[in-house]
């Protein structure tokens, strides 16, 4: 990893670490939703041992433990040491015994080869300092029967799309602005090569939309504090705040609903990927 990327990857884990608190927990149908129909297209049986990578605070983790039983195992691992301790006390709570929660590293997770019979990564892995790289660590530590689940995102909401770069346009001068990169998972053709060259043979692509609900703009900056949206909050000036909000709930316009609320959809894709070891068994 360069010292750009090292400098890239400790500041996401800074953001998730500072949300840890609130990640998941304003009030907004968003990461569990993509959760749980991650879990159901990973098609988790009773009995399997599971890896959860950067599972925050367990929209995918939990779906996961339900869909093994006890009689499995699920290991969810985050770098961010406050996501691992808070979603460790709630397995607690709630009597999972068969889930262990560690900090490790989506981006090279520290198992045995072949230690695995599914891997799930839900809107993790495009955030990565090497995706590519990722990918084949999981290839290493899947079973030749093993399967792949991974979540990216298909399309945002205009108005999202809209309300962000209102947000943007007050972020200072020398602060660099958001840029798109190049997206090894933009589109089909795009995930199936990024896929094979790790390793993986995709077996299945869909897609899933989820409307999340917001009571007002402040709701939905609350929302956007709570996840890795705070990585462009965080860079707005405290006295630029009120006139960035006011911008982004212009922006938020055509997402208002008749209760003057606010309505998104967001469409992710769900790609199911096997060992390429383990493909003509399949196939079968």
């Amino acid at each position: 990893m360069s010292m750009t990327e090292g400098a890239r990857s400790n500041a996401a884990v800074e953001v998730f670490e500072q949300a840890a608190s609130t990640y998941d927990r304003t009030g907004v149908s968003f990461f569990g939703p993509f959760g749980a129909e991650l879990v159901r297209r990973a098609g988790i049986r009773p009995g399997e041992r599971v890896l959860d990578v950067g599972c925050g605070r367990g929209a995918v983790l939990f779906p996961a433990a339900d869909a093994t039983g006890p009689t499995g195992r699920v290991t969810g691992i985050d770098l961010a040491p406050a996501m691992v301790r808070l979603t460790a006390e709630d397995a607690r709570r709630v009597g999972l015994t068969h889930v262990d929660v560690r900090v490790d590293d989506a981006q090279q997770p520290n198992f045995p080869p072949r230690s695995f019979d599914a891997i799930l990564a839900g809107l993790v892995v495009f955030l990565l300092p090497e995706p590519q790289q990722a990918l084949r660590t999981y290839a290493r530590l899947l079973r030749p029967s093993g399967r792949l689940a991974v979540s990216t995102f298909a399309a945002q909401d205009p108005a999202f799309v809209a309300a962000m770069e209102a947000l943007a346009a007050h972020l200072p001068e020398d602060q660099p602005r958001p840029t798109p990169a190049a997206d090894p998972f933009a589109d089909q053709r795009a995930i199936t090569a990024t896929m094979a060259e790790a390793g993986l043979v995709v077996t299945a692509i869909r897609e899933h939309r989820v409307e999340s609900r917001f009571r007002d703009v402040g709701h939905w900056m609350e929302w956007m504090s709570s996840h890795g949206g705070r990585a462009l909050l965080r860079h707005i000036p405290p006295e630029r705040h009120d006139a960035a909000t006011a911008d982004a709930d212009r922006a938020l316009e055509s997402a208002r609903v008749p209760d003057g609320g606010l309505s998104l959809t967001t469409a992710i894709r769900i790609t199911v990927a096997v060992p390429r070891a383990g493909a003509a068994a399949f196939a079968r």
